[in-house]
């Protein structure tokens, strides 16, 4: 996952760089920090290491490990500064569980039915979360995205109803399967997080939007964490 995540980075950062020289200067294309060749260096090597390490631990895995690098590639080079660029980014989180337990475990457990679509509305949540700091930006470079399609009002209660779906149905869930007390403090405080996180996004100071984000991507992986523990308590996780 580190290389393919340095190879889409790196993607990113060369198709970004022209709209860079407008909104962020200080990013390292720009600034003459960084040679786009040895970015597209970065790119070809960490994209190699990192599929070749997927590949390693199986079929499934390395199957993943592509989609995911696809994905990424595809939101980088094609929907990014869109108003689908949102897509991309949600599929992307959907993906992350899954390649992480293949890593693990070699195959997956019925519960990933559950999984992956809850980790899709996450990812649409901080999809949202991250358009909204950036709005500012986009609308100065000219790029599109999900937050400028939407307006800041509509994007707010966009992410405002997938954040409060994505934490409904994981404590609801838990609460059905027994959750441990560690666990479900757990979930308890990454909602916390989530909500002050979207308070965040609602600032007109771009700074406080941007930190909202971080927040609340803390907050989605805090809650996460607690309810695989509880899934896993329950031996929902099993995998045989």
């Amino acid at each position: 996952m580190l290389g393919l995540q340095f190879a889409i980075g790196a993607a990113n950062d060369l198709a970004d760089a022209p709209r860079d020289r407008v909104s962020r200067p200080d990013k390292p294309i720009p600034a003459g920090l960084v040679n786009p060749r040895h970015a597209v260096a970065v790119l070809v090597v960490a994209s190699s290491a990192g599929l070749c390490a997927a590949g390693s631990v199986g079929v499934a895995a390395f199957a993943v490990g592509v989609l995911g690098l696809a994905d990424g590639l595809i939101y980088d080079l094609r929907l990014k500064g869109t108003a689908v660029s949102w897509v991309p980014f949600a599929l992307g989180v959907g993906l992350l569980p899954v390649y992480a337990w293949l890593g693990v475990a070699g195959t997956l457990s019925p519960a990933f039915w559950g999984i992956v679509p809850l980790a899709f509305v996450a990812g649409t949540t901080l999809a949202l979360a991250n358009a909204l700091a950036d709005l500012e930006r986009d609308l100065l470079a000219g790029a599109a995205s999900v937050a400028t399609a939407l307006g800041r009002g509509r994007a707010l209660v966009g992410s405002a109803f997938t954040l409060g779906l994505l934490q409904l149905a994981v404590v609801t869930s838990s609460v059905v399967v027994g959750p441990l007390p560690a666990s479900l403090a757990a979930e308890l405080a990454g909602a916390v997080l989530g909500w002050l996180g979207l308070g965040l996004a609602a600032s007109p100071n771009e700074r406080a939007r941007r930190l909202g984000w971080e927040v609340q991507a803390v907050g989605v992986v805090v809650m996460g964490a607690g309810w695989l523990a509880t899934l896993g308590s329950a031996g929902l996780l099993v995998t045989g």
